[in-house]
């Protein structure tokens, strides 16, 4: 299977975005990420930057939202943080991330479905990958929250903590569609290979000094690699 590449966009002023669109899709990205923790708005102008955005796609988009304490580029009130977030379901984003520790998710995500979109409930430590055991407990904590898609990612601290994420990959991807992998530059080998174990998609940055998280290669970078494995024909 064709390794499905997710491009993060991040931009502080809105009339930025349409460009990275069109640079992301030029890029062959399979899934474009709006990181809407990066933009200066608010709820009452939110509906309209979020379907003027949908407008410019021709690919899969993602709307996140990131909470703070799991990697968000600003602290925001959890209620307007949480309606953003539903706004870009209504107004047409196939994907919508929410986090695992938000506070009575189960309605959230409801709320999210009930415009269309699929929930993508995701869980980051910056600290540590988890042991294998405690990692599925993650997972199956996401399913139970109704994710169409699991995301987890963990920091590497070393080579074993790749093979625990892929581990995790292989055997989840069986039941459900898993975005598993570590961050930082350890974690290079399980960012790179999660998806030819069986993860739903991967993360690559637009550009190599463009990045919204440690650790990730270029979306041009990670296709050379690809090539170089024998994965991309």
């Amino acid at each position: 299977m064709k390794p499905r590449i997710c491009v993060p966009l991040a931009a502080e002023n809105p009339s930025d975005l349409p460009v990275l669109i069109r640079r992301a899709e030029e890029a062959e990205a399979d899934l474009i990420e709006i990181r809407l923790d990066y933009l200066s708005t608010n709820p009452s102008d939110a509906a309209k930057i979020l379907g003027d955005l949908i407008r410019e796609a021709s690919v899969p988009m993602i709307a996140t939202n990131r909470l703070y304490e799991q990697g968000g580029h600003r602290p925001q009130d959890e209620n307007s943080r949480i309606q953003i977030l539903i706004q870009a379901a209504e107004a047409g984003f196939e994907y919508v991330d929410v986090e695992l520790t938000v506070a009575e998710i189960n309605p959230v995500v409801e709320k999210i479905k009930s415009y269309g979109a699929k929930p993508i409930v995701s869980f980051h430590d910056f600290e540590r990958t988890p042991s294998l055991q405690d990692m599925e407990k993650i997972v199956r904590s996401e399913i139970d929250a109704k994710a169409e898609i699991c995301k987890l990612v963990t920091t590497a601290h070393s080579i074993e903590d790749n093979l625990k994420c892929l581990l995790l990959v292989r055997k989840m991807s069986r039941s459900a569609k898993i975005v598993c992998f570590a961050m930082g530059w350890k974690g290079l080998i399980s960012r790179t290979l999660s998806p030819i174990f069986g993860g739903y998609f991967t993360f690559a940055s637009l550009t190599a000094d463009v990045k919204t998280a440690p650790g990730q290669l270029s979306i041009y970078e990670l296709k050379l690699l690809y090539e170089k494995l024998g994965v991309y024909e």
